[in-house]
């Protein structure tokens, strides 16, 4: 089958050329911030270079005062013999057929809309729409007629429940974010990802949820769940990193001590507590308990014991947070000749010491230091033995504790 390579150059073209004014369109409608596009919507603009009409008005809209609702559509003709005069949109609701109007601000740029009064005691309205126009036969000379038809019917529902903003696009794990919009309920949940968040009720027009563990660097949806299940979407939410504060900040310490390690993550702890993630590179050297901080709490104390000496790190790692290394030095435990060495050199300071004092009195008196008392001489006069009595406890009590 032979192709017209010029022919499919001009198409190429022409697409190209439709996925630009999309494009320009889309960003125009999202500055003003005059319609609320759906996914279908928005694809339509995008790769709309094929003829047709997208519906732009979301299937549910907030509810007013006026019951006055701007329905919005934008036609695609591909055909370039269109006649521009002839091009007559038109909106067909409640059983008429009712022209449209260009939106403001965006001439040329074939947005079209129509205010829908919606009538009382109607809680939804059905809808479709037409495209009429011409086009030009340069052969016969003459134009004939065309028209689209929306390939479905819409429905435009009124709802008191509706969700306006998130306040914050991004945040760490356990940072707090209201969500403002109209009909909230108690019982209404946020889900981010595919996790329940812990969700406050403040009023009926705000809620706040806690960001809960999850995975930093990433996108999660958030949608809003009703008692019934039924979900509606609010956002995209950016987990970011955070830090977590551990005490002390570095170990030091012998072979048999003991430290107590405290680990805060900043903020309540969600139902089932928070579990941390500790690894080192020195196994022998450190015993210590698994971690997790308890459901409501913002931060758990573990025991840490040293044991065979080294050199190393301690890894912190929980969900949401960026890892904390905590260096460690574990030295030698004091051996049993060395205390037993200390407490003797101890002992013959503290003796040395009560001698000294004593050669000190008698050089400064008038009377000669106290003589050993003669055999049968009475020994029990507290001035001879007080030295002894004296000495004797403090060794004692130094050898004790050697043992």
């Amino acid at each position: 089958m032979h192709i017209n390579s010029q022919f499919f150059e001009n198409g190429l073209h022409t697409r190209a050329y439709f996925l630009y004014r999309n494009a320009i369109i889309l960003r125009r409608l999202v500055k003003m911030k005059k319609f609320t596009l759906t996914i279908g919507a928005l694809a339509g603009l995008l790769l709309g270079g094929c003829a047709g009409l997208t519906n732009l008005t979301p299937e549910n809209v907030p509810e007013n005062a006026s019951r006055t609702y701007t329905i919005s559509m934008s036609a695609h003709i591909n055909d370039g013999s269109v006649i521009q005069d002839s091009i007559k949109p038109s909106i067909v609701i409640d059983g008429e057929v009712i022209p449209m109007r260009e939106a403001v601000d965006m001439k040329h740029e074939r947005i079209y809309e129509y205010d829908y009064v919606m009538p009382k005691n109607r809680k939804e309205a059905k809808y479709y729409f037409l495209l009429d126009y011409d086009v030009e036969n340069k052969v016969e000379g003459v134009s004939k007629h065309r028209q689209m038809t929306s390939r479905t019917v819409y429905v435009l529902r009124p709802t008191s429940r509706y969700v306006v903003s998130m306040q914050n696009e991004r945040g760490p794990v356990g940072s707090q974010v209201p969500v403002l919009g109209r009909g909230f309920d108690r019982l209404d949940r946020i889900i981010v990802g595919d996790i329940y968040a812990d969700t406050e009720f403040v009023s009926r027009t705000t809620l706040m949820f806690t960001v809960p563990p999850l995975q930093s660097g990433k996108n999660y949806d958030v949608n809003l769940v009703n008692t019934k299940g039924e979900e509606t979407w609010v956002g995209q939410f950016r987990v970011d990193a955070s830090t977590m504060n551990v005490s002390p900040a570095s170990v030091d310490l012998k072979g048999g001590e003991i430290c107590t390690m405290i680990f805060n993550i900043g903020f309540k702890a969600p139902k089932g507590g928070y579990p941390i993630d500790i690894k080192t590179n020195i196994p022998s050297s450190i015993i210590m308990d698994e971690v997790a901080v308890p459901e409501g709490k913002n931060s758990t104390a573990v025991t840490l014991k040293a044991a065979a000496p080294g050199k190393g790190i301690i890894y912190v790692n929980a969900v949401g947070f960026a890892e904390k290394q905590i260096p460690v030095n574990i030295s030698e435990p004091d051996s049993a000749g060395d205390t037993l060495r200390d407490a003797a050199q101890a002992a013959r300071k503290i003796d040395e010491s009560i001698k000294g004092g004593e050669g000190n009195k008698a050089g400064n008196g008038d009377k000669a230091a106290p003589q050993k008392p003669a055999a049968g001489a009475d020994s029990d006069k507290p001035k001879n033995a007080a030295p002894a009595r004296e000495t004797e406890p403090a060794v004692e009590a130094i050898n004790a504790s050697a043992k």
